[in-house]
């Protein structure tokens, strides 16, 4: 039941996926453009990146207004890096210390999805350093979709701290965040 939950969230955005990946979704942007204030509004004001995520999330590193708009994507992939290992280092912990035999898998499922996050991830980081920015993009969603199983086989079980479901949904917005961003700069 958890995992068509799961699978109904992606094919929602499934779609949403497949146009991105077809056609960036503003030709106003240019890869040296300034980070400024108004520009992260914008960025984050896309219909399927949650803006009061996003916004806080990146103004509050002072270095963002130090970039142009590659150097935000190559940031948001690293603040997204660094984020799937703490996540993979805390599904790890709650693997080998739970006491719940049936929690077991699950854990289990989350530390494989992890080390595949991560994985494309740090792929969507070379393509974006290549200039392949539409790969980048879809290597991001990829490593989104690679915690779907985590995700639908922890939803619901009262004996998971609340906190590892919303690091998952962070994980997922900031997956997001970098699948749109990349895209910004495939034209």
């Amino acid at each position: 039941m958890a995992f068509s939950c799961v699978t109904r969230n992606v094919c929602s955005i499934l779609p949403l996926v497949v146009i991105l990946s077809i056609a960036p979704l503003s030709t106003s942007f240019a890869p040296s453009d300034k980070v400024t204030k108004e520009l992260v509004d914008q960025l984050c004001s896309n219909s399927t990146i949650h803006k009061n995520f996003c916004v806080p999330w990146l103004t509050f590193d002072p270095a963002t207004f130090t970039l142009d708009l590659t150097g935000l994507v190559d940031l948001v992939l690293l603040k997204t890096q660094l984020f799937a290992y703490k996540n993979l280092a805390m599904m790890k912990g709650f693997g080998s210390t739970t006491t719940d035999p049936v929690l077991k898998a699950p854990y289990g499922t989350c530390v494989t999805g992890y080390e595949l996050a991560i994985k494309t991830i740090e792929e969507a980081q070379a393509l974006a350093i290549s200039n392949s920015y539409q790969s980048a993009s879809q290597s991001a969603f990829r490593s989104l979709i690679s915690i779907g199983s985590c995700v639908g086989q922890l939803e619901g079980r009262s004996n998971v701290p609340a906190y590892v479901q919303q690091r998952n949904l962070l994980y997922v917005r900031m997956c997001t965040i970098d699948s749109v961003f990349s895209n910004v700069l495939a034209s």
